[in-house]
């Protein structure tokens, strides 16, 4: 959220005033950010086996003219035990993304010999990072952006021709199979898919 909702949010929560100006909030909050930074991780007492990292991107653009635009990377790291840590990171930034992901495996409990699994959309800059932070293996494409992708699909076969009625059927068909294993991978029903 921004300084200024979360300025109004503590004004609702606490029974102070002073504080809550969203111009005196950002300074603390951004120096206390450098501190967590910096943090020595706890790991676990028991390390995981194997951990998958999911990492993707986004593009936030300014409303405003001759604004920058931010090009965000975003994912998780999770293990089989259900442990989940979240990271992101602004692109071309201070902030190096492989060392931030590097701190989280620590934090799972990864051992040297660890099963990394990755999960990304195949941009070359995510796999690039997931390679650099140890996956070996190509990267998954996980159920969003296969299902994204079978829009394509769906999309493409809106387009086929229909110039006699083998072909509108076919045409049909084709579009409803795409449509239902879209609609089945959409809704966590891989298994049926």
């Amino acid at each position: 959220m921004t300084y200024r909702v979360a300025a109004d949010v503590l004004e609702q929560i606490l029974p102070v005033d002073a504080g809550t100006n969203h111009e005196t909030l950002r300074s603390p909050t951004l120096k206390m950010g450098e501190q967590l930074q910096d943090r020595a991780v706890i790991k676990p007492a028991i390390g995981a086996t194997a951990i998958a990292i999911s990492v993707d991107s986004t593009l936030i653009r300014s409303c405003e003219d001759d604004e920058r635009h931010l090009e965000v990377r975003v994912g998780n790291v999770e293990t089989e035990s259900g442990g989940r840590l979240v990271f992101a990171a602004v692109a071309r930034a201070d902030t190096n993304i492989v060392a931030l992901i590097d701190r989280q495996l620590d934090a799972v409990g990864q051992a040297g010999d660890d099963e990394l699994t990755g999960f990304t959309d195949g941009c070359p800059g995510l796999r690039f990072i997931l390679a650099a932070v140890g996956v070996t293996a190509p990267p998954i494409l996980d159920w969003f952006h296969i299902a994204m992708r079978l829009q394509h699909l769906k999309q493409i076969a809106d387009g086929l021709s229909t110039d006699d009625t083998a072909r509108e059927k076919a045409k049909q068909a084709i579009v409803e199979e795409v449509e239902r294993l879209r609609w089945r991978l959409w809704t966590g029903k891989a298994k049926d898919a």
